[in-house]
Parts: C-alpha cells; structure tokens; sequence
C-alpha cells in the first residue's frame, strides 16, 4: 500500500491537512479522540490542527479493519492491527479479559499508525559488518523504537537475498507485507516469508522445510525464540534480528535475550540511534570488541 493511500481512511480535512504537511518523511500518524492528531517527521512531534471526534476516530478504526472489527479482535487483543503494505496501528481502548487475558477490546480512543517503507540502501553502511564477501555473521540490532530497525532488516534481506536462501519470520506482517503471501516491498529474490506467524513457531517450520541459509526475524526476546535460535544454530544456520533497548547493556535486562548474548551466539551486535532526528549507528560490537563508535 502506498503511504497516500493509507489517506482513504482518514476525514477529508485530515487528509487534505497530511497531504500538505508533506507525507514524504513522515514516520507516525496519531490520532487521539476528541484531540488534535499529529504527526513524527524525522522524529519531530507535530499538531496537525485537525480535531478528530469519536465517531470519526470510530469510522476510520472500521475502515481500516474492512467493516468488520470482529474479524480483528485477535489482532488487537494483542494491541494493533496490520493494514496491506506492512504499516502497524497500534491502538488504545477498553480491554475485556478473562482469566487474566485480554479477549477482546472495545471503545477504541487513541490509535499511532507507524509508517512502513521500503528504503533500497538503507542498509549500505553496515552491510560490511553483516556480510563479508560470502561469509555473514549473525547479527543483533538494538534500537529504541522509531529507529528504523525493521526498515533495515528489509533491506538487509534484500542484499543478503539476492545470493543467498533467505527466510523471513514475519509475525507481524512488517517486514515483507505480504499480501496474498506475496511481499510487498523488495525482499530479495531468493527470500521466502513465512508470514503472520510467531517467531519461535516460524523458524522451527522454516528449518523443517525451507533449508535457509539465514533466517531474519523482528524484535526478538520471548522463551520460545530463544529455543528457536538455539536450534537454528545448532543446524549451521545464521539469525540476523532486532531487540528494542538504547545499548547492550539495556537488553541485557532481559532474561532471554541477555541467554542468547552470553551463549555467544551473536557475532554482531550493532546498536542504533538517533542525533537531532537522524538515525545513526552508534556502536558495532564484534564478539565483545567494539568495531565502531559515532
């Protein structure tokens, strides 16, 4: 999906308001009920000066689920929805649960759209430390969110899949967007998706069936994956993934993630951040050493 036509879904004076503002660099689109919505240009938090009432919030919450918010509640019992082209809308409301878990959520008041793009060469100055003539080293990218972790894991699969057997994990259908299982964005010819799965379940299927050279997942850290990756090292082959958190230190916090990094399954470890809006790689750490600082 073009980002213009995520537009669609949004009152004629939003849209017309977005439109001008200039979608070219825009990262989130937030809407509160009964509040001015808002954008993030190049990290910059910005009021549109467009006032969207609770009904208008409710008809673009059932625009963007095709009518039937029912058939989407298993998404956003988990606090989102996915909308084609891969851009995730997070969402605020009334949780319903039952025995401790949220079963279905009602009177939806706020939602934060996160822009999806295929940026070709995103990943050009760090493909050197991932990859080194044919030889790639698994890989950990740490970032606070809005870093662009997942932009460059697509176009790391992009570089990495035009001469090897890549597979993607995508659970939330960002990475690749598939729609009718077919990517959206430029992933790489040899790169297969296993998508809207989780991650632990889809790397154990994609080493039964696939063969991969190197799997690419997002956002790491739950019990289940960390089996996963063990396995996957186990088999010979490579995890290139992201964990959100400022440094290493940060992820080292929690429990699987911080297994994962002492078992030294890592090679890599590239953190990200920002500088007056700009991503910028601000460390890379080779099995302990750091290779580069900002």
């Amino acid at each position: 999906m073009e980002i213009n036509s995520l537009m669609q879904h949004f009152p004629p004076n939003l849209t017309e308001t977005l439109l001008i503002m200039g979608t070219k660099d825009m990262q989130e689109i937030r809407i509160i009920a009964e509040q001015n919505a808002s954008v993030i240009k190049k990290g910059i938090l910005m009021d549109c000066g467009v006032r969207v009432t609770r009904e208008e919030l409710k008809k673009i919450i059932n625009s963007m689920c095709r009518g039937s918010l029912y058939a989407m509640q298993q998404n956003l019992t988990q606090g989102y929805i996915t909308l084609s082209g891969g851009h995730r809308v997070g969402v605020c409301g009334k949780c319903v649960c039952e025995n401790g878990k949220v079963t279905h959520m009602t009177d939806i008041s706020a939602i934060c759209v996160r822009l999806s793009r295929g940026i070709i060469g995103a990943a050009d100055g760090i493909m050197e430390y991932i990859m080194y003539q044919h030889r790639i080293y698994n890989t950990l990218i740490i970032s606070p969110a809005g870093c662009g972790k997942t932009t460059l894991l697509r176009d790391i699969a992009r570089q990495i899949g035009t001469t090897h057997k890549v597979c993607i994990v995508d659970e939330r259908s960002e990475i690749a967007a598939c729609k009718d299982s077919v990517p959206t964005h430029d992933v790489g010819r040899f790169t297969a998706v296993m998508d809207a799965v989780p991650k632990g379940q889809g790397i154990m299927m994609l080493l039964r069936t696939m063969s991969p050279e190197v799997i690419i997942t997002d956002e790491t850290g739950s019990e289940s994956e960390e089996k996963a990756i063990g396995e996957l090292i186990n088999c010979g082959v490579k995890i290139i993934t992201t964990a959100h958190g400022y440094s290493e230190r940060d992820v080292m916090r929690r429990k699987y993630i911080r297994n994962i990094i002492e078992d030294g399954i890592f090679e890599r470890i590239i953190v990200l951040g920002k500088l007056r809006g700009e991503i910028k790689v601000e460390k890379i750490i080779s099995d302990g050493r750091s290779l580069r600082r900002a």
